[in-house]
């Protein structure tokens, strides 16, 4: 213990009297404030101060910051001295000698092109530094960039040149004055030469290189110069681990690939696999399956399914898929399936147990809908598959959508459920209407039909009810053609259709005259979800006239007044889910009519289309299959022209031309047949989805009057096409060629199609 006399030496501590920020040019001071956490009077020791420093440095915006201490009377001053990166007023690049500027102003998301927006007052007048910088504003620059968004930068502009095919691109950068300079080393351009697989004993080399993204060279795939990304080749490398897992091999190892370059632009990638053992399946198992029995569930899979096979994970994925389905179609909509594998390494054995989490179930409160500028909401209302107080599941919803596609009203429809409790939700129905009427007014010439005037309209979603309304008018000296109908939707507030048309026709073919005056009546009813039936009535009287000897033999045998009183009946059953772009569903329909008058019939026509998306791949395919068979015969008298089948064109077997698919006289003109069988098959794919498609196709059949003329030749066309989706209608071009046509038959032809084929 120090004696009561020893001299105190008391060390002085110093406390913060105030902060001092300078150099900043750019950056608001606001902003760096609230990184300086020192109030006046805190004691400050060195760690706070490197803290401090590493924070501000976060920022991304300084080069350099240095700290000074000034010691007052009062205590210590704190200066932060910022030397700031300068603000980017333009971005160039050194050493791009392949790959122009504006690609890589492109890529990192900056317009190089000046465009001026508006135009400058005529007496206003600026500077070319205040110029530059408006440019410079207009193109994300004049302002400072933060070294992380730099670096991004770099990055994009390193993949760019990776995605090019670029070896070994190196990017740096550096500031000289306002302008960030991009420095380049391109290195060389090389292309995948080959892909070997290394180990592989139980899966075929070709099936691993399937799943993989990164293509070796192919001359006959058309791969010239594949290119190496090497993001995907390491995304690749997950997908053959996930096609071994499938395939039973949990113990699998793939290790990262080896790149070599050879002979200076050939890449050889080397992929060793460790496969291990294949397991096989021991057992599947259910946990918290409430709702089904076992046998429910596995029904589907009873074939595919057998314990002590080897494992296959596409069937354990299908079976979690079917939990899914079946469970949303009881209202549990937000059902979670999880599959745990369990693993006896000992004996190679798995056994697959489904944990199931149905959720709740969900009642419609309700329904708003938007978007409909003109239709009336009970257009839309009426179609829906649910109402305030329903059970909401997932298959009224996507039936509701199919219904309101069908009307032909709308380019889009979307649902968007919203929860207000425990088992309630609004469901907002949302439609994007598209352009349903059609209006043309004009003059036209050709040599068969002389001067003519037309004026026509046709309005869908008449006044927004739903209705459809056509009036047309052709008035000429050698033509006349105008007819007036309408289609009653839902009559008297039930799912019943009353339409009915009234036409007049008039047409000098030069060797004749065909002349008609009808009135039709029609009525249908919807009497269950996806059927419906209808019936209708034709008053038709007519008369052929002034023929020549040089007309046509059918029109020959036509010739005179006549009266035509008809009537038909169908049924069909439609379940395709969008009329104009279908991607799964059929429609069936049989429709059989009965005439009599000056002329009589009897006609029975019946029809299948099948729209099956591909499950079996999973790609964006589709195939469409169409049948149709129908026969005409006369009951005491002749058949009427309009009811012969006219097999060949547009709508029957592409490539002809119409009617020639049957027989036809010696000057080449179509007879018509008593019988017709048509086959068309026909594989879609989207390329630009909701607006453009492309199809191949592959029609059969023809018209013919005798079974004999069927079993001696059935004709085949075969072609490609487009199908457009246009605000007006659906657009069908195609170029069909006929495989086997007819003797002196055309064999050929381009075809052009207002609507749609299936």
């Amino acid at each position: 213990m120090l004696p009561e006399s020893y001299p105190k030496t008391v060390e002085k501590v110093y406390k913060l009297e105030k902060i001092e920020i300078r150099g900043l040019k750019y950056i608001k001071p606001e902003i760096i404030k609230p990184l300086i956490p020192f109030k006046k009077g805190a004691i400050v020791v060195r760690d706070d101060i490197v803290s401090t420093l590493k924070d501000l440095y976060k920022l991304g915006y300084f080069r350099e910051i240095e700290t000074y201490t000034r010691y007052t009377e009062n205590g210590i001053d704190l200066i932060f001295v910022f030397k700031e990166l300068p603000v980017v007023q333009k971005i160039k690049f050194e050493g791009n000698d392949d790959i122009p500027t504006d690609d890589l102003m492109q890529e990192l998301g900056i317009e190089e092109k000046r465009e001026e927006v508006g135009n400058a007052l005529f007496f206003s007048t600026l500077g070319p530094e205040l110029t530059e910088k408006l440019h410079s504003l207009k193109r994300g620059l004049g302002r400072v960039f933060s070294i992380e968004e730099i670096e991004k930068m770099r990055k994009k502009i390193l993949k760019y040149y990776e995605k090019k095919g670029y070896y070994k691109a190196k990017v740096n950068y550096y500031f000289k004055g306002n302008i960030l300079v991009f420095q380049i080393d391109e290195g060389k351009k090389a292309y995948i030469k080959d892909i070997i697989i290394i180990g592989n004993k139980q899966i075929d080399e070709d099936e691993i290189k399937d799943v993989m993204e990164t293509k070796e060279r192919n001359i006959w795939k058309l791969r010239i110069h594949p290119r190496l990304e090497k993001e995907v080749l390491y995304e690749d490398i997950e997908r053959i681990r996930e096609l071994y897992v499938n395939k039973g091999f949990f113990e699998v190892e793939v290790s990262e690939p080896e790149i070599q370059l050879k002979n200076g632009e050939e890449y050889y990638i080397f992929i060793k696999i460790k496969e291990g053992p294949r397991y096989k399946l021991s057992a599947v198992e259910f946990k918290n399956n409430s709702l089904y029995t076992r046998d429910e569930i596995l029904e589907r899979f009873k074939r595919d399914l057998k314990i002590g096979d080897y494992y296959n994970g596409e069937i354990i994925r299908k079976i979690k898929e079917e939990i899914t389905n079946k469970y949303t179609e009881l209202g549990y909509l937000f059902t979670r399936v999880e599959d745990e594998k369990i693993l006896d390494k000992q004996n190679k054995l798995v056994k697959v147990v489904y944990n199931i989490n149905k959720g709740n179930i969900y009642y419609v409160n309700f329904v708003n809908i938007s978007g409909n500028y003109e239709s009336r909401d009970y257009v839309i209302r009426r179609e829906l598959r649910f109402a305030p107080g329903d059970l909401f599941k997932r298959k009224d919803l996507f039936r509701s959508q199919a219904r309101l596609y069908r009307l032909g009203f709308y380019n889009g429809i979307g649902f968007n459920p919203k929860f207000r409790d425990d088992n309630k939700l609004d469901v907002d129905v949302n439609v994007q209407e598209r352009f349903t009427g059609q209006i043309s007014i004009g003059a036209g010439y050709s040599q068969l039909t002389g001067l003519s005037f037309f004026a026509s309209i046709k309005k869908g979603n008449f006044m927004g009810t739903g209705d459809t309304a056509s009036l047309s008018l052709t008035i000429g000296s050698q033509y006349r053609n105008n007819e007036i109908s309408y289609l009653h939707k839902w009559a008297f507030y039930k799912p019943l259709d009353l339409g009915f048309s009234l036409y007049d026709k008039y047409v000098d073919y030069g060797t004749f005259i065909s002349q008609k005056l009808g009135f039709s009546p029609s009525i249908s009813m919807e009497f269950k979800e996806y059927y419906r039936t209808g019936v209708g009535l034709t008053l038709e009287k007519g008369n052929i006239k002034n023929v020549q000897p040089e007309a046509p033999l059918y029109i020959q045998r036509q010739a005179g007044p006549y009266d035509l009183y008809s009537i038909y009946w169908y049924i069909n059953r439609n379940d395709v889910d969008n009329p104009i772009l279908p991607t799964q569903g059929s429609d069936l329909s049989l429709n059989v009519k009965l005439g009599t008058g000056t002329r009589d019939f009897y006609k029975v026509v019946s029809s299948a289309s099948f729209i099956i998306p591909d499950h079996l791949l999973w790609t964006d395919f589709i195939f469409s299959f169409k049948v149709r068979y129908g026969f005409v015969r006369p009951i005491n008298k002749e058949i009427p022209l309009d009811e012969y089948f006219f097999v060949g064109g547009d709508f029957t077997i592409r490539g002809f031309n119409y009617g020639m698919a049957g027989p036809y006289d010696d000057a080449l003109n179509p007879l018509g047949a008593e019988n017709e069988l048509i086959l068309n098959y026909q594989l879609n794919h989207p390329l630009v989805e909701k607006f453009l498609w492309g199809y191949v196709f592959v029609d059969q059949g023809r018209g013919f009057n005798s079974f004999e003329e069927l079993k001696s030749e059935i004709y085949t066309s075969y072609g490609l096409g487009l199908k457009i989706v246009t605000p007006m209608a659906p657009i069908d071009i195609y170029y069909g060629v006929v495989a086997n046509p007819p003797p002196r038959v055309g064999k050929s032809r381009f075809g052009f199609v207002l609507g749609t084929f299936f």
